[in-house]
């Protein structure tokens, strides 16, 4: 332990300040040389706006008859057992109605010659797990 007669704010400024700078000049990983968000030209977004419209509609209609089916299953549910194979197979549904949409927009985009927008990559969002456990 540093005795209080040794200790020095200024060095632990110092290093404080070395660290912050070192930190800044490394970017994270795949940032900086990741390419920008490929931009869609009036012309594009007007090609593609219908389908797109069309598909998000055709989305939200099959998500209303799974959630109506799951909500079926929920109520008939007599015991625990059954409540959770309704909940699997919400959960698997719902899995693969997102990956189906995906699909579609994907090929609504690449018919167009235009590359599809990845949105967030690495799924390290707040879902993994209780947070203080």
């Amino acid at each position: 332990m540093i005795s209080p007669a040794r200790f020095r704010p200024g060095l632990l400024l110092a290093g404080a300040l070395s660290i912050a700078a070192l930190a800044g000049t490394t970017a994270l990983p795949g940032l900086a040389d990741s390419p920008a968000r490929q931009q869609l030209t009036p012309a594009q977004e007007a090609q593609i706006f219908p389908e797109r419209k069309a598909a998000l509609l055709r989305h939200q209609r099959e998500r209303i008859q799974s959630l109506q089916s799951n909500e079926r299953c929920i109520k008939g549910a007599g015991d625990s057992a059954a409540l959770r194979s309704c909940m699997e197979e919400g959960r698997q549904q719902n899995n693969a109605e997102r990956q189906k949409h995906r699909k579609a927009m994907e090929e609504i985009y690449s018919r167009d010659g235009i590359a599809a927008p990845m949105g967030r990559q690495g799924g390290g969002g707040s879902g993994k797990g209780r947070k203080g456990n």
